[in-house]
């Protein structure tokens, strides 16, 4: 067993009208300092408030669209960043803190709770005790606050124009579109440098194994038998025809079609509560609703399509019959009106129709 350990100290003890310390001081730094000094980037999707996987996969939407807009190819870069939280140095954190205009309280604040911190391995009877310079605690309120200030500095990077590029949390993606192929791959060695640099400068490493390439199929612009090659330090960048994001399956043709919609988390509503029918309706407003929903922010743009409008009706047809308790024969309208439940197609457009005038504010 490890046990993450930090000096006794003011901060440890800190507490204000019975709140953890924690969340006094995140509090205290992200409203009095951050928002203020307009310190937290835009692009930054994780851990941040109004901000979500939905968000994220709508702004990577937008980024794609305007290739498609303009005609030009376009593809996808993912990065994954070793051990984020585990090696993040403290030192660029308390850097970005006097960036912000950090007041010296809450500065030392911080320092003194980075400071002195041990590991302590326990096994049988014997205990390892080492130094913990890196990374912030496990499990901690501000720990996501803290990284997210890194974070911020490689959305700030000046990329090459016609460059996206966001994160949640660690996950980083980058949307490179250019006039053709060739561009493209310059363009993609040029961001790939610049990451890798930031990361030598904040001691952070990514793992270029996990690191993807997606083109982007739709409009025949680019195809999978002549990708862009982006490669850098003698490692070609994989190629792949669909990554998943944030829960999201994203294709190279833009269908969707691999984020399958299943009948699996009403199949295991139905086994376990059949005997208790009353509860089911609870269960699709507070599971499986959310669940067929999941995404919408990535491909609710489709739901001009009448196919897909239909086939989330179709899904939604299952948990209406156990509602109802009607007959399989009866349509699918019917059993709207009876359970008295929106229509999925209409749900998904109120959501994604919340998430367009949130990001539009």
């Amino acid at each position: 067993m490890a046990n993450e350990l930090g000096p006794d100290t003011a901060l440890n003890t800190l507490c204000c009208c019975g709140l953890p310390k924690e969340t006094v001081s995140e509090d205290t730094i992200v409203h009095s300092i951050l928002h203020i000094n307009n310190k937290l980037h835009k692009q930054q999707h994780g851990f941040r408030n109004g901000r979500s996987c939905e968000t994220a996969n709508f702004r990577l939407w937008q980024a794609i669209n305007i290739a498609l807009q303009e005609r030009v190819p376009a593809t996808i870069l993912s990065l994954d960043v070793q051990g984020a939280f585990d090696t993040v140095w403290r030192t660029s954190i308390l850097f970005q803190l006097t960036q912000a205009n950090c007041p010296q309280n809450i500065f030392n604040l911080v320092r003194n709770y980075f400071t002195n911190r041990s590991i302590h391995y326990f096994q049988d009877e014997e205990v390892w005790n080492f130094d913990n310079q890196r990374g912030v605690p496990q499990g901690s309120c501000s720990g996501p606050l803290f990284w997210n200030l890194v974070m911020d500095t490689a959305l700030d990077l000046p990329l090459p124009q016609g460059s996206h590029i966001q994160a949640y949390a660690d996950d980083i993606i980058v949307v490179i579109r250019g006039k053709n192929k060739e561009e493209i791959e310059r363009k993609g060695k040029a961001i790939l440098e610049k990451l890798l640099a930031w990361g030598v400068e904040h001691k952070l490493s990514f793992n270029m194994q996990k690191t993807i390439q997606m083109p982007i199929t739709f409009g025949g612009r680019l195809n999978l038998r002549n990708p862009p090659i982006i490669s850098i330090n003698n490692h070609t960048i994989q190629v792949v025809n669909n990554i998943k994001y944030l829960g999201v399956t994203w294709d190279c043709c833009l269908t969707f079609t691999k984020h399958s919609l299943t009948y699996k988390l009403s199949t295991v509503a139905n086994e376990f509560y059949s005997k208790r029918s009353g509860l089911f309706r609870k269960i699709y407003y507070g599971a499986i609703e959310p669940y067929l929903l999941f995404g919408v922010g990535a491909w609710g743009n489709r739901l001009k399509l009448k196919k897909i409008r239909d086939s989330l009706n179709s899904l939604q047809r299952r948990p209406l019959i156990k509602i109802t308790k009607a007959y399989r024969t009866i349509s699918t309208e019917a059993l709207q009106v009876i359970a008295g439940i929106v229509p999925l197609d209409i749900k998904a457009k109120g959501v994604f129709w919340q998430i367009l005038t949130h990001d539009n504010k």
